[in-house]
């Protein structure tokens, strides 16, 4: 007799099923059914694969998450996850539900820009839905990529139109609940043409042991726009959280990422960028701060499809304790994309000896007129610097830390609101004070 094996695969995919999506319209069937069939063809991320070599999932593969909606939610457990002093606009989302009576929605049809959640969006507001969902992440190969698109639940729907600005940023707050927890959001952001918008987005847990947040970001740039993301993941120490950023950018247009991952199991950011227009700007910076025993992979991809366009990526790590960083970032210039000019920098600072870091900067270039560089270092403190400092009277724990201040300052000062980067900063000094507890004693 046969004896039927289930995979980690099978089990997990299994876990997912139950939620009902036939209420929807058949253009957000079809992408669930699309990615549904191409799962069917990919095995559940293993160390085989080159993109996951130095990120090991086998243990999400045994747990049990399962989609669960949230019970006995309560506004002083909400408010704690809004940034202090952040004018903005709050979208809240817990276990990847929308909670409406703890959110600002604009629905007017007439405003200049429309803040609401996604579910709503694809009923009310479905000619600005279809045309972008989905359209960057058809990504065969991409298996938690096709998870999200099976089943997410809801998320955030911002939409600016042409010419105009969106009069303050909007937080948008993911929040997991409960045990053994898998969340899906999936944001869509659209900024037409010549429009401005500024979004955070904050990841945090409840109450929970462990939880799953599997989440999709897609921000479409037309023509003319500026866009500013500030991502900020603070979920608890058994939350594995694998996210993908899609942005489209048109002509003229400028994207700027801040990715900040401080607290969690397992984090897996995957930047995908597509400079679609010439004399388009990406921007994408990364500042991590890593204790305990965290295992943070950021993979970027940067795809200068058009000519006379710039990116920039800066990524700044500190890894003490036995916690891991990875980065793995590619730059890919097509051979019609001249005059790009492409800059990335990886720089990994270690604290202890059991710290970790593993980077791999990629250059791929067809275009024979362009001003492209990469560059990585890991290493300790500069002996030099420290020295400066101590020969004028300053002990050591302080010293390190006014070189660390400053090297993860480089990255923090691109967020451009005063009370995102406090918030930032607050995190940050939150890791550093645990990192240097033990020299000042």
């Amino acid at each position: 007799m046969a004896t039927l094996t289930v995979t980690d695969k099978d089990r997990f995919l299994i876990n997912q099923e139950g939620q009902d999506f036939s209420h929807e319209a058949k253009t957000f069937i079809k992408i669930r059914e699309l990615a549904l069939k191409n799962l069917k063809g990919l095995d559940f991320p293993s160390n085989k694969l080159e993109d996951w070599k130095y990120t090991n999932l086998k243990e999400l593969g045994k747990l049990e998450f399962r989609p669960q909606s949230a019970a006995n939610i309560h506004a002083d457990k909400i408010n704690e996850f809004k940034i202090k002093n952040l004018d903005a606009y709050f979208l809240v989302f817990v276990n990847g539900f929308f909670e409406p009576s703890f959110s600002d929605v604009i629905e007017d049809k007439e405003s200049d820009f429309l803040v609401t959640n996604l579910n709503t969006a694809k009923k009310e507001f479905i000619k600005l839905v279809e045309p972008h969902l989905g359209t960057q992440t058809r990504a065969k190969d991409q298996f938690f990529v096709n998870v999200n698109s099976a089943f997410s639940q809801d998320g955030a729907f911002i939409y600016v139109k042409s010419k105009a600005k969106l009069d303050k940023p909007v937080q948008i707050i993911h929040l997991v609940d409960g045990d053994l927890v898998a969340a899906y959001p999936r944001n869509l952001i659209v900024v037409e043409k010549f429009a401005q918008a500024k979004v955070v987005l904050t990841y945090d847990t409840i109450e929970t042991h462990s939880a799953l947040c599997n989440s999709i970001n897609e921000v479409v740039v037309e023509e003319g726009a500026l866009v500013q993301l500030d991502k900020i993941q603070n979920e608890n120490t058994n939350t594995y959280h694998i996210s993908a950023d899609f942005a489209h950018q048109a002509k003229d247009s400028t994207f700027t990422i801040n990715t900040l991952p401080a607290n969690g199991k397992v984090i897996r950011n995957n930047l995908n960028i597509l400079l679609n227009g010439s004399n388009s700007t990406a921007n994408l910076f990364g500042a991590i701060c890593l204790n305990g025993n965290i295992h943070v992979d950021n993979q970027t991809f940067v795809d200068h499809a058009k000519p006379h366009c710039e990116s920039n990526e800066l990524y700044k790590t500190v890894v003490n304790d036995q916690a891991t960083a990875i980065f793995n970032g590619k730059i890919y210039v097509n051979k019609i994309a001249q005059k790009t000019n492409a800059f990335q920098s990886n720089a990994n600072i270690l604290l202890s000896e059991e710290a970790k870091a593993n980077a791999k900067p990629q250059l791929e270039i067809y275009a024979d007129d362009v001003k492209c560089s990469h560059g990585c270092t890991i290493g300790q403190f500069d002996d030099e610097a420290l020295f400066y400092l101590r020969a004028r009277g300053i002990k050591e724990s302080t010293a390190q830390k006014v070189l660390l201040d400053a090297f993860i300052g480089e990255v923090l000062d691109h967020i451009s609101n005063e009370a995102v980067r406090a918030y930032a900063n607050q995190l940050i000094a939150k890791n550093f004070k645990s990192q240097f507890a033990a020299l000042k004693n």
